[in-house]
């Protein structure tokens, strides 16, 4: 069987769009960012061996290094949080991290993203106004001069219009704060609830992006991240 075909047999981030995996594009959106020094790829157990074949078929000019949460089953999985948390213990992270989706596509630039956070020094998540009728499927963001003053996580009465993207920076100080959040037991799944819990205790800004997002929830979602590419 063909290597690429191999490859997208299970997860979103490693379908082809275009002669290569969906998570390529952002690697190589990553690599143009002098200041990343490495990129973790974390998945799970069942998908790992499929990261694997992925880090053994391709190369990047950054260190790529794909991360095992060991787990293998629903009931098991860390959730997106958790994965974070994981990966800052298991690579003893003691710096600024940038968070990214790997099974979404984005044009807008990380280069602009990184000097906006660089510029407000403390923590960003990235930002869209909606046009949207239903945002509760999303979390939506409530903001004032930029700054993160209401966040929901698929609320099901969104105040206000501009949507939470899978995109966030935070500094150093704030990674022992995954451990804290997570000791008392909250949500581990979307990233969001990180945010929704950290804006009442430390600043958050939302960075509102010039460009698309898209996610790979839907076949919908998938056929406009393909023809963005045609």
């Amino acid at each position: 069987m063909d290597e690429d075909l191999k490859l997208q047999e299970t997860a979103n981030s490693l379908r082809i769009i275009h002669g290569k995996p969906l998570i390529n594009y952002t690697i190589e959106a990553l690599e143009n960012i002098e200041d990343i020094h490495e990129i973790f790829v974390v998945t799970n157990g069942l998908y790992y061996p499929k990261f694997q074949l992925w880090e053994e078929h391709y190369s990047f000019t950054k260190k790529v290094k794909v991360i095992n949460d060991n787990t293998t089953s629903s009931e098991a999985k860390l959730g997106a949080i958790g994965d974070i948390r994981y990966t800052i213990n298991s690579e003893n992270i003691d710096e600024d991290i940038l968070v990214l989706a790997g099974d979404a596509y984005f044009d807008f630039s990380l280069a602009d993203f990184v000097r906006y956070y660089q510029e407000k020094g403390t923590s960003v998540v990235a930002g869209k106004v909606s046009q949207e009728e239903d945002l509760s499927k999303y979390g939506v963001i409530e903001e004032v001069d930029g700054k993160v003053v209401g966040m929901q996580e698929k609320p099901l009465d969104p105040v206000g219009n501009i949507i939470s993207l899978a995109a966030y920076i935070y500094p150093r100080e704030v990674l022992r704060d995954f451990e804290y959040y997570l000791s008392e037991g909250n949500q581990t799944t979307y990233p969001g609830y990180f945010v929704e819990y950290l804006y009442k205790i430390k600043p958050v800004y939302v960075y509102q992006i010039i460009g698309n997002y898209y996610d790979t929830k839907t076949m919908k979602s998938i056929e406009n991240i393909e023809q963005r590419l045609s």
